[in-house]
């Protein structure tokens, strides 16, 4: 069982993957189908090619009895440990724990996998079922007084032991873990710990269902007229969608970004672009069952309670205590150099984009109009259109250059496989090599959108790595690319396109990890490095090699010169905008989660506003994810956490820049470093000195502004 610093078991998973739409009242699954235990294909072997998940023949039904057993025999295991009278020892405490609790691990990565990729309305009652059941589990290890005394007694004489490095860090790992759950607090104030997991656990849950909700309701419905402006396969697609919704003749945009995104840029009917921006913006804020305003209330209560009862005076210092960052303080002055660069670009590019406006009538830029005048800036500037370039950019030439990449960088090979069970159609798996044929592990590919699919992109494991077990990794990464229609290949935009690469590089991390404990494998690192590695990987989805074999359109044809060059010299193109935007969501995150107090009149739009305001975030910018819909906060583990993009950024635009100064991106012996430095390592020592063996020294945020254009 993996032991790890977070609120709840319940969260942990959820920190991976978020939920469908809301169904409170639903009937517990395994009420609906009851079952002996000896028919639950969860329980026992998994008799499937590389005991994955029998994905074939698990029923909703069969998860919640599967949880129950698993808390069963880990609660027996770890009672045993916790009992055992003989004097604790690294090997029958710390080792034991990383060995317990395997049926539980195994349904949860299952069943933790489908909230977020497939959360039908019967998963989801298993969700609401089963999420309070984890929290209780979690707060009921972490508040075993026996079981913290030997870890206690353990870490007290820990350089007396003679531990390897890896061992000794797996024993800090575990006990901070336990000391920032409340293992060390006074029987009542551990009592109100525990409640207050409980709850942030079903309040978890309840926000990732209502955004998804949301989502699904801000479906827009347009005529012909209201998409004027789209490419055809936008239009075949959206076409195909309002079909299927019993709606021929009309076209359904759905209040995804995958949708969004186009539909701002390229839509010429003014009226139509704010119809279905504030589908998209206004999600979890609408006066309806899914408002997620009360929700944000209780959990940023619960989150400051729980803080305070743990000696922190926000939630903010208590998640930046076990971080990179450290400290608010110090995640606060990193934003606000950037922030200010990225505020003063986007100044610039406001009123470049206000000239155009203006001519077309339009005496105020709104937040509906700057994608769609910055893309005619664009055009004019590099002669680069949208509608131009993305049919060179197939998916499945992506995710050749994907391919190409790795296997130049690390001589990984993908081979596609046929025979693994998945939870629905679309789903690809791939065999993981390395270049002399030993095999790494498997690859699962979610990348199309779905009405039970959580909004964004994201890698979660199915299995870690485990060097004790000697179990290979299982990693899934999901995107929400639409999918085409019938006939049509899938087009994505060049976002898209990094995108795949970013989520890539989260599963390279989890694939080539080498730990001998899986607590430690991984990316089970700090929430403001985990992102590191993601995006040094879109680095080379940009290499003007892997563009030209691969970025080819229906006839197979390269994208041309005078494209490319456009598209190379346009990257950092509205770099203003993009800056603020996500910065914006990390202020307003920081600033929430720093309170010291939370008033009772608190309205979490007023909040938001107010924190633009006072940063002066401009409205046609505003954020890219609105508190109400934020599932990086309140269905994930984000919180007091958004920052941790940024300064990953930091250490990607250094790490990647060794490359640079090489001459040579494809310099092999600095994969190699990396690979071995900081994809192997995972949290088996600080992540300060997994970069510094690596780079040689701390980075500088210089390369960041570099990279942006903004110095």
């Amino acid at each position: 069982m993996r032991f790890v610093d977070t609120v709840s078991f319940a969260a942990v998973a959820a920190a991976l993957v978020a939920t469908g739409t809301m169904t409170l009242s639903a009937q517990p699954a395994h009420a609906q189908a009851a079952a002996p235990l000896s028919a639950n294909p969860l329980i026992g072997p998994w008799n499937t090619p590389d005991a994955v998940p029998p994905y074939d023949r698990i029923k909703p039904a069969h998860y919640a009895p599967a949880f129950d057993e698993g808390m069963r025999l880990a609660r027996k295991d770890l009672d045993a440990i916790a009992n055992n009278k003989a004097a604790p020892t690294f090997q029958n405490t710390i080792e034991a724990m990383e060995r317990s609790g395997e049926l539980l691990t195994r349904t949860a990565n299952a069943f933790f996998n489908l909230t977020g990729s497939d959360g039908t309305p019967e998963i989801q009652a298993v969700e609401t079922e089963v999420g309070p059941k984890l929290a209780r589990f979690q707060s009921q290890t972490y508040l075993d007084k026996k079981l913290f005394g030997r870890i206690d007694a353990l870490y007290q004489k820990r350089e007396a032991l003679g531990l390897t490095e890896e061992q000794a860090r797996l024993l800090e790992v575990t006990w901070k873990s336990f000391m920032r759950s409340g293992a060390a607090l006074p029987d009542a104030q551990r009592t109100r710990l525990a409640a207050i997991d409980e709850q942030l656990a079903k309040l978890n849950t309840e926000f990732g269902q209502k955004v998804v909700a949301d989502q699904k309701a801000g479906d827009t419905l347009l005529s012909a007229a209201e998409m004027a402006g789209m490419p055809d396969s936008f239009r075949a697609a959206a076409a195909d969608r309002a079909g299927k919704a019993g709606k021929p003749g009309m076209f359904l945009v759905g209040a995804t970004r995958s949708d969004f995104e186009p539909f701002m840029t390229q839509a010429t009917n003014r009226a139509a672009r704010e119809k279905v921006f504030h589908a998209f913006d206004e999600r979890g804020s609408n006066a309806n069952a899914n408002n997620t305003g009360d929700t944000i209330k209780q959990m940023v209560s619960l989150r400051l309670e729980r803080a305070k009862l743990l000696g922190f005076k926000s939630h903010a210092d208590f998640q930046l205590a076990n971080s990179m960052a450290e400290t608010p303080e110090a995640a606060q002055a990193l934003m606000d150099q950037v922030y200010q660069a990225g505020l003063a670009q986007a100044k610039k590019e406001e009123a470049d984009l206000q000239k155009l406006a203006t001519a077309d009538g339009i005496s105020k830029l709104e937040p509906w109009d700057w994608r769609f005048y910055s893309e005619k800036v664009r055009k004019a500037r590099y002669d680069l259109d949208e509608n131009q370039l993305k049919p060179y950019l197939p998916m499945e030439g992506i995710f050749g250059g994907l391919k190409e990449t790795t296997e130049r960088l690390f001589g990984l090979k993908l081979v596609e496989r046929t025979d693994i069970p998945t939870w629905n159609t679309g789903i690809r798996t791939f065999d993981v090599f390395e270049a002399d044929g030993r095999r790494v592990g498997l690859f699962y590919a979610d990348w199309f959108t779905r009405d039970t699919k959580q909004p964004g992109a994201w890698m979660n494991e199915i299995r870690t790595q485990n060097g004790l077990e000697n179990r290979k990794p299982q990693v899934v990464n999901n995107m929400n690319v639409t999918p085409p229609a019938k006939g049509q290949v899938a087009l994505v935009s060049y976002d898209d396109a990094e995108t795949m690469f970013h989520e890539f590089g989260h599963a390279l991390h989890g694939l080539l990890s080498a730990t001998r404990y899986p607590s430690l494998a991984g990316t089970a690192v700090y929430r403001d490095y985990v992102e590191f590695p993601s995006q040094v990987y879109e680095h080379w989805v940009s290499d003007r090699g892997i563009l030209e074999r691969h970025a080819r359109n229906a006839k197979g044809e390269p994208m041309p010169p005078q494209l490319l060059d456009a598209l190379m010299k346009a990257r950092n193109f509205n770099q203003g905008f993009m800056t603020v935007q996500q910065l914006s969501s990390a202020i307003v995150d920081m600033e929430l989660h720093r309170l010291e107090s939370i008033p009772a009149d608190f309205d979490a739009v007023k909040f938001e506003k107010a924190t633009l305001a006072k940063y002066g975030v401009p409205e046609a910018v505003g954020m890219r994810h609105r508190l109400s819909h934020f599932t990086h906060l309140f269905s994930g583990g984000y919180s007091a956490g958004y920052y941790a993009y940024t300064w990953a950024e930091v250490l990607e635009a250094d790490a990647f820049a060794k490359w640079q100064e090489s001459g040579d991106i494809w310099n092999k012996d600095i994969a190699a470093s990396y690979r071995k430095n900081i994809l192997q390592t995972g949290n088996s020592r600080p992540p300060q000195e997994s970069f510094i063996a690596f780079r040689g020294r701390l980075p500088t945020p210089d390369a960041l502004l570099k990279n942006r254009g903004l110095k």
